[in-house]
């Protein structure tokens, strides 16, 4: 077997230096790496969401072109509080329950849940008491049965029905007293006070036979189930 001979020079010779060029080389492509990964990831917590085009005032309905479809970065918090994107259409035409500003992220908050009114619909508030409508168990967007009595507790007394179906738009409380119930598993109080108005969308013609049945009997709003509308 041939054996080489170790040459004493060869022996001694020094090492091989590390290409500095090599290595400055590796770590701009290992930055450049990381960055991308970082770029990417922060692109992919992106969540689609509805922003305002522009300032509204409280009551405007939402047009088309008042919403556009943003892609923003929130926590998980703030986004089950805002709007998605696959809301716009179910939003168009719902009136505002406080102002909004350009740009800004729009929430569930600041729609109302009152319905639009459409053209040739009226708003017309009329008084109520819990004891004369549904136990004070109306809310917005219920439809109720508008009746009036008239020469209450005289002989010639008449009960009848002025709107067989209207749409409620909203409701008031009187703040100056609290429903108070007893019964278990329910809230003890309704800070909200008790029911003491209620606001209905009508035509211009119910508008006036509800306007007189107000003025010449007593009101009473019977609270019609969904199927019923």
């Amino acid at each position: 077997m041939a054996v080489a001979a170790l040459n004493p020079t060869r022996a001694l010779r020094e090492p091989r230096r590390l290409d500095v060029r090599a290595v400055v080389g590796l770590l701009l492509m290992l930055v450049t790496v990381v960055g991308a990964v970082a770029f990417w990831s922060a692109a992919s917590d992106t969540r689609d969401v509805l922003l305002a085009t522009r300032d509204l005032p409280a009551g405007a309905s939402l047009g088309p072109g008042d919403v556009t479809v943003g892609h923003v970065r929130v926590d998980d918090a703030t986004y089950g509080a805002a709007i998605a994107a696959d809301q716009l259409q179910s939003i168009v035409g719902k009136p505002l329950s406080e102002p909004v500003h350009a740009h800004q992220l729009l929430v569930r908050q600041q729609l109302s849940s009152r319905p639009a009114l459409q053209p040739g619909q009226l708003a017309l508030t009329v008084p109520v008491s819990p004891a004369t409508a549904a136990g004070g168990r109306i809310r917005t967007g219920d439809h109720v049965q508008v009746l009036v009595t008239t020469s209450k507790g005289k002989p010639e007394s008449k009960t009848s029905v002025v709107l067989p179906s209207v749409e409620v738009y909203d409701i008031g409380f009187d703040q100056r007293s609290t429903i108070v119930n007893t019964s278990s598993g329910s809230d003890s109080s309704n800070s909200q006070g008790s029911l003491s108005t209620i606001t209905l969308i009508v035509t211009p013609e119910q508008a006036l036979q509800l306007s007189q049945a107000r003025w010449n009997g007593d009101l009473d709003a019977a609270l019609l189930p969904p199927e019923d509308h």
